[in-house]
């Protein structure tokens, strides 16, 4: 046992929640990219979304809001190989400016290996 309760089920899905973590919560308070993915993984029946993050706990998705509107590019970041969720392309304008490491942790986030810092360096080198 640890300090955050007995261990989980092993048969339990990554992420998995007895209770909504959004219960009572009023979505409208958080931003649109957020509310509608919470509602997306309601409507399909999923466990409770959790938004990727980078190593220093910034959110990916308003990282990225925020640069694309800052640069005027388009950034998305894309599987190499969906089999294999290690590796991950880094586009700005649908060209490859590089790769980053993801991870899924024992919570259900989405873990990129960088801070959010060494990410914006890598999209503003490739924006130049």
């Amino acid at each position: 046992m640890t300090d955050r309760g007995p261990p989980r089920d092993a048969s339990l899905p990554p992420g998995y929640d007895e209770e909504d973590p959004y219960e009572g919560e009023d979505l409208s308070t958080y931003p649109d990219w957020w509310r509608e993915n919470v509602e997306e993984f309601r409507d399909h029946g999923m466990r409770p979304y959790r938004p990727p993050r980078f190593l220093d706990g910034a959110l990916v998705p308003a990282v990225i809001e925020s640069l694309e509107t800052d640069l005027s590019v388009t950034i998305r970041l894309r599987a190499l190989d969906p089999q294999d969720s290690g590796g991950w392309k880094l586009e700005v304008d649908g060209e490859r400016v590089g790769t980053v490491k993801r991870r899924r942790t024992g919570d259900g986030y989405s873990l990129y290996e960088l801070s959010s810092d060494e990410f914006e360096s890598l999209v503003r080198e490739a924006v130049g």
